[in-house]
């Protein structure tokens, strides 16, 4: 609820950023890699960024 309100995002879109705030922090607390986020949607992509994901949009790479 805390992201959905934060950045105005959609139910699933929250859920997916939290999925990947909630891995990450998981492979940062084991030494791994940080993940990359990946998202065509600019605005979900802002909001995972703002929360220091590492992004990347498929539509980039057209």
């Amino acid at each position: 609820m805390v992201l959905a309100e934060t950045y105005a995002l959609r139910g699933y879109d929250a859920v997916q950023l939290a999925t990947g705030c909630a891995i990450n922090a998981l492979c940062t607390a084991n030494s791994f890699s940080s993940v990359t986020f990946v998202s065509a949607d600019n605005e979900l992509n802002a909001a995972a960024a703002s929360e220091g994901l590492i992004v990347e949009n498929p539509n980039n790479y057209s």
